[in-house]
């Protein structure tokens, strides 16, 4: 009885703060969410890169034909690669694409020669490159060797999806009976939306109003490093919103007092000026990048969509204006209309890290059941 080859699925987001993908192997029941850092450093010496039987994302290097990547922490902490966000997410796709496959070959314990099938999202701006992608990465996986060795994926089917379509998909609703549906996504270097007409995409936009807008904004005020203030920044107003909305006060007051500690660099009596400081600037600059939000939405956004979706790791630091903000526009006023985020839940036992994996959990859970539906014909 000749032996099946494993059927790799892999859904992939090339995140300005995180690649993120969602896999699986065809006929088994795990499923595994892995957030990598987004950097990614091309290496001239192969030397300096040692193979490692037990690699993971935290470590792992990617040879494509002649040319080598360090991608993630790797090529953050031993390249000293910075984050980038001007090139376009297209720009080093391929071997971020190429590492994920690497990552999970060793997760999933495959053999040297297994089935693929990719799904992958670019923002709307970017959506014409699609085709530089597919191409570049046909010829990649031909002659790919990570970590443990050389491995041979063949490449059954590749998607590309426009961001926020897995948001889409994800609302189960019945698109082609609906005039106007709008999605939104708040992501960390933009903030892009799209409209359904009947089932059709049109009218894509995108501006640079993600949540690092609003860092640089606290950063030129302050002084301190964006990418040190990404974190300490969300956790304080999520704190602080839990502590003006629960009756604990005591329990949550303790949580968003300590979310600043990181970043503060006085001590004493000047430490708490200075956090007092950074408090006033977040909350002051904090509301005028929810106007220029509500500026760009309301220039842009259909008079009338039959419902609204919003989805994107940034949503979480709004949730509340957001709310308010997407009912004022939503057809008849209703709160059915209004959508956050996807409606097709992770298992719980999957950590995918708040809702920053909607996205291709949906485009993934797709393809994973195309794939049962394929099988069963078969």
């Amino acid at each position: 009885m000749k032996r099946q080859v494993p059927h790799l699925l892999l859904a992939i987001d090339l995140g300005a703060s995180g690649t993120k993908f969602i896999a699986s192997v065809v006929g088994q029941p795990t499923v595994k969410g892995v957030l990598m850092k987004p950097h990614c450093a091309a290496v001239n010496d192969r030397q300096l890169l040692n193979p490692d039987p037990q690699f993971d994302e935290h470590n792992v290097w990617v040879r494509i034909a002649e040319e080598f990547y360090a991608v993630g922490n790797l090529a953050m902490i031993r390249y000293n690669a910075t984050n980038k966000l001007k090139p376009s997410k297209s720009t080093n796709a391929v071997p971020k694409i190429c590492a994920a496959i690497g990552v999970l070959a060793r997760k999933f314990e495959l053999p040297d020669k297994f089935d693929l099938s990719i799904t992958f999202v670019l923002p709307p701006a970017e959506w014409e490159q699609r085709t530089i992608v597919i191409e570049q990465l046909k010829i990649a996986v031909k002659d790919l060797e990570i970590p443990c060795g050389k491995i041979k994926p063949k490449l059954l089917s590749l998607y590309p999806y426009p961001e926020g379509m897995g948001i889409l998909i994800g609302q189960k609703l019945d698109l082609k009976e609906l005039e106007a549906v709008t999605v939104v996504m708040l992501g960390f270097r933009n903030m892009s939306m799209f409209i359904s007409k009947h089932g059709v995409l049109s009218d894509t936009q995108t501006s640079n109003l993600g949540f690092h807008y609003l860092l640089s904004q606290i950063a030129s005020k302050t002084g301190y490093e964006i990418s040190d203030m990404i974190e300490p920044v969300f956790n304080y107003k999520t704190y602080l919103e839990l502590y003006n909305s629960n009756p604990k006060k005591d329990f949550w007051k303790s949580y968003f007092e300590r979310s600043l500690d990181p970043i503060l660099r006085c001590s004493g009596k000047d430490r708490e000026v200075e956090r007092e400081m950074l408090e006033k600037n977040i909350i002051k600059l904090s509301n005028e990048y929810l106007i220029k939000l509500s500026d760009w939405l309301d220039e842009r956004m259909p008079l009338v969509s039959d419902h609204i979706c919003v989805a994107g790791g940034t949503v979480n630091y709004f949730s509340e204006e957001l709310e308010k903000l997407m009912q004022a526009k939503a057809f008849a006023g209703s709160g059915k209309n209004v959508s956050f985020h996807s409606l097709i839940e992770p298992p719980k036992d999957l950590p995918l890290y708040g809702n920053r994996f909607d996205d291709i959990y949906s485009l993934w859970h797709q393809m994973s059941q195309r794939q049962i539906v394929t099988n069963k014909a078969d």
